[in-house]
């Protein structure tokens, strides 16, 4: 493993929870949920990357490279990022990156990089709580999934997560469980503008060349674990005209869903093909997933109402 040691140390550091991890950071992350801890999981830093790493095990390709305990990636024009451990992130930013973009990617593949390495499974999928548990839709960047569940918050629904969650198996409960990323949804313009949500949600915008907004949910977050009930696979078809929803196998619920770990490139890199094969596993045999399908033009309103007969009553709070 690459021995490296950061220069730089900073008098402040924030305190935060996300992605289950106590987490201490050299920078302010207003999308990570405040804490308080004495100890912390994982450290974010400031300083300078290693150009390379070095090994036998190393993966490397044009912009990223990793093992099962390093993680090195190149963003042009915003930073590279150096995780080690499971409990280390060095960022080192270049001088004309705005903020928001060098934390946009430390919240994506610096902290899948983590889970990774901390062995459990990032995957790709936003969730709402249900009377009967946690029901979560997942599906490729862009199908609806950030959309789907901020529709069913405006119907009374409380969100668990938006776009990823960590999955891990409980023994004690002999159940895989979610926990949220951070309280923040990625909602793009031309939603805000359909859904009709107050005009705030476009006072932290994502990336400056982007038209997608943070919407942050600091005050409903949920910050534990919860076994997944339900899940739901949202797919497009241009052929179609109607909406439509069916129960799938467990083996067409594997392949669905072993498809939607998020940042999926990393998995080969660093080693952890086995534990995403036991958790997505032991996922689609304990809990109903569904395919469910709309037409490309099809509206949020119609799509929700549709769907809701397919949930479970909105959970008690």
């Amino acid at each position: 493993m690459t021995e490296y040691i950061c220069p730089y140390k900073y008098l402040v550091m924030f305190q935060y929870w996300a992605f289950g991890l106590h987490i201490n950071s050299e920078i302010e992350f207003p999308e990570m949920l405040p804490g308080i801890f004495e100890e912390a999981d994982v450290t974010i830093k400031m300083g300078k990357a290693p150009e390379k790493l070095d090994g036998d095990n190393v993966t490397r390709k044009v912009k990223v490279s990793a093992s099962p305990d390093e993680y090195l990636l190149h963003v042009n024009k915003v930073a590279s990022y150096y995780v080690r451990n499971g409990k280390e992130i060095i960022i080192d930013a270049e001088a004309s990156a705005d903020m928001n973009s060098i934390r946009l990617f430390m919240l994506s593949n610096a902290m899948a990089a983590i889970v990774h390495q901390r062995s459990s499974i990032p995957f790709h999928a936003s969730g709402v709580l249900t009377k009967d548990g946690l029901v979560l839709f997942t599906g490729r960047s862009g199908i609806g999934k950030s959309t789907t569940a901020l529709a069913l918050m405006q119907r009374g629904y409380r969100l668990f997560t938006d776009d990823v969650c960590v999955l891990h198996y409980n023994e004690g409960i002999n159940k895989i469980e979610a926990v949220p990323s951070y309280p923040m949804m990625k909602i793009w313009e031309t939603t805000l503008d359909e859904i009709g949500t107050e005009e705030m949600a476009r006072s932290h915008k994502l990336r400056p060349e982007v038209p997608k907004y943070g919407f942050f949910q600091h005050e409903n977050f949920i910050n534990h674990a919860v076994p997944v009930s339900k899940i739901f696979c949202l797919k497009v078809d241009n052929l179609k005209n109607d909406f439509s929803c069916k129960a799938i196998n467990k083996f067409q619920a594997f392949n669905l869903l072993q498809q939607n770990s998020y940042r999926r490139g990393q998995v080969a890199m660093m080693q952890v093909a086995d534990l995403h094969f036991n958790i997505i596993s032991k996922l689609a045999n304990q809990c109903q997933v569904y395919e469910i399908t709309r037409p490309i033009d099809g509206q949020i309103d119609s799509f929700v109402n549709f769907l809701k007969p397919h949930l479970d009553d909105v959970a008690q709070t």
